[in-house]
């Protein structure tokens, strides 16, 4: 029972802390039909900058602040070189994710003192113990940790968080800038019609879903204790794999909103994890489990159109 509980508890922190992430595909893949490949880059934009500031003492919200603007900056500029110099969406993506390569790297290393691990080896960045991160300050640090098999400090974290940004973005989407963004995805010449910039909307969308992105990244160190350069591995396919679940499983759920689906859809994708991990599976396997998730989440949503639920 313990193992089940503790179990639990780890898909239910990966559930809320990876839904960020899925939401913020939501915009990129569902919204504006873009195959954003800029997430795996921003992810471990977003873990970086939040590693280093806490490091240097700054209050651990103003480090997630930072870490979302980190993000958007990242996907504005995905936008840019699609909108403004017609490079496709996944050209553009792996433009930005290669360069960001270098950059967090040497962001890390510059901001670490230059101590590298050793020659060729990740360079990582340390948020353990006596780091002041959201988990251990106020108000996180006023509940207790172990409750019934479960982190209830962590959990309760995460969850109030992956539910700010889901009502941030579902406010934002019934704006008058969200209603364009979505019609920016739905039908270009009818921006236009409205004397508006469909571009400009694509890039807005774009730098907010990375945004949310790198929001992600930094619960992600704050939940494993540590940033390294292959944190941003496999990000797509968490992300992706969350959303098409979510809005495959409740997408005929009519009073349900899609960043609703998302985040349950997260939850479930890191429960098919923790139950390989019950069973047995080696971590080593994790990879290809990730995958085969993915390719049953694109058979199943064959029946999930382009703009079938993006209702707000």
């Amino acid at each position: 029972m313990n193992i089940f509980l503790q179990s639990l508890d780890v898909v239910l922190q990966d559930g809320f802390m990876y839904s960020i992430l899925a939401m913020g595909y939501y915009i990129s893949y569902t919204i504006l039909d873009f195959p954003d490949l800029t997430v795996e880059g921003t992810v471990l934009s977003g873990g970086i900058t939040f590693g280093l500031l806490v490091r240097a003492g700054i209050n651990p919200w103003l480090a997630m602040l930072a870490a979302f603007a980190v993000g958007f900056v990242c996907g504005a500029l995905t936008g840019v070189l699609h909108v403004k110099l017609k490079i496709r969406p996944l050209l553009c993506g792996i433009l930005v994710s290669t360069g960001l390569i270098s950059v967090n790297l040497i962001t890390t290393v510059v901001g670490m003192g230059g101590n590298f691990a050793g020659d060729g080896a990740l360079s990582t960045i340390d948020v353990g113990r006596g780091v002041p991160t959201l988990i251990r300050t106020f108000p996180a640090n006023l509940l207790p940790t172990d409750v019934g098999g479960f982190n209830l400090r962590k959990l309760l974290t995460f969850f109030v968080i992956a539910l700010l940004f889901k009502l941030l973005l579902d406010g934002y989407l019934k704006t008058k800038n969200g209603l364009l963004l979505r019609a920016a995805g739905d039908n270009e010449k009818y921006v236009a019609m409205l004397a508006k910039n469909a571009g400009n909307s694509k890039i807005l969308g774009l730098a907010i879903g990375n945004a949310y992105a790198a929001v992600s990244g930094a619960l992600i160190v704050q939940s494993r204790g540590n940033v390294n350069q292959g944190m941003g591995v496999g990000m797509i396919v968490i992300g992706l794999a969350s959303l098409i679940i979510g809005l495959s499983v409740f997408g005929r759920v009519r009073f349900m909103k899609p960043t609703t689906m998302v985040i349950i859809g997260s939850v479930i994708y890191q429960g098919c994890l923790g139950i390989a991990l019950v069973l047995g599976v080696p971590s080593a396997y994790n990879k290809i489990i990730m995958a085969v998730l993915f390719t049953l989440a694109l058979v199943f949503s064959s029946k999930v159109k382009k703009g079938g639920v993006k209702r707000a």
